[in-house]
């Protein structure tokens, strides 16, 4: 139902995370081989949809003809060492700031750089700069090269993760994302012999979980109220990312797709029928589905 014949994704501009991430699900929906499309949103357009009052929901999406209402919702953070997230919101405002211009050049306009802030906890002001400028040139050696870098010559201080450098199709204004994998908080999982994946971490259900069940509890299930018949989808965004208006990233939380498939299974079966499909945009796992009736991204 969009309203005019300039791209649809537009109408999703006053809030450019949900933009990109809509963005990236219709091309990975395309890359895979479906007609995907975004119809419009309810949320901005009431005056075209015929819901009194009108329905909470991000987004109408049509998938190869068969048009349903999908919801963006962030993957929020646990509770985090203080110290640690104040490093990490410092290390990305300040990694955003030197890799914005460069950004530009990479493949698809933006960058997603996937890093421990532990190397720059308790040390001095010139050796935090050596650290951001090995970051940059790491970048720089992307960008040049065309593809996803990682520099194996370049160690981190400590037992940390070697810094990766990846490419994404991010807004103008958004075009870095800072990814941390000294998360705190531990999970644990494995896969049963009926092949499903079980899982134990203290922190998911009551702080992750909360957020996501407050979606399929009140705001999608309202959308099922008066669209009985229609596909709902949630898109899953663990991208950390700047939001318009903040100085810092969105505490977010990245976990592997089928940790949240899991978690979103226990909680669909709380509230059947509310949700149809849900996703996940990851800067590690790009675009996957983590609900749903098969494999693949469609309905």
């Amino acid at each position: 139902m969009a309203a005019d014949d300039t791209d649809p994704l537009q109408i999703l501009a006053d809030k450019p995370r949900e933009m990109s991430a809509f963005a990236g699900l219709l091309e990975a929906m395309r890359n895979e081989g479906h007609q995907a499309e975004l119809l419009g949103s309810p949320e901005r357009q009431s005056d075209l949809y015929p819901f009194t009052p009108p329905i909470p929901v991000d987004a109408e999406v049509a998938v190869n003809g068969v048009a349903g209402f999908v919801d963006h919702t962030v993957l929020p953070a646990p509770q985090e060492d203080q110290r640690r997230v104040a490093t990490q919101d410092a290390v990305a405002e300040r990694l955003i700031g030197l890799l914005t211009d460069l950004a530009a050049e990479a493949p698809g306009g933006g960058l997603i750089v996937r890093l421990a802030a532990g190397p720059w906890m308790g040390v001095s002001r010139k050796a935090g700069d050596r650290l951001y400028a090995q970051v940059v040139a790491m970048a720089s050696k992307a960008i040049k090269r065309g593809k996803p870098f990682v520099d194996m010559r370049q160690l981190p201080r400590g037992p940390f993760p070697v810094p990766t450098i990846g490419f994404w199709p991010c807004p103008d204004n958004h075009r870095v994302i800072i990814s941390f994998t000294d998360i705190t908080s531990g999970w644990s999982g494995r896969f049963t012999a009926d092949g499903r994946w079980r899982f134990n971490i203290s922190e998911i259900r009551p702080s992750i979980g909360r957020a996501i069940e407050s979606k399929l509890r009140k705001q999608l299930a309202r959308v099922r109220a008066v669209a009985a018949n229609r596909p709902i989808g949630l898109l899953i965004d663990s991208r950390p990312m700047l939001s318009q208006g903040k100085k810092k990233p969105e505490p977010v939380f990245d976990l592997p797709p089928p940790v949240v498939g899991q978690l979103i299974h226990e909680i669909a079966e709380e509230w059947p029928g509310v949700l149809s499909k849900a996703w996940l945009v990851s800067p590690l796992s790009g675009v996957t589905p983590v609900y749903g009736k098969g494999d693949d991204l469609s309905w």
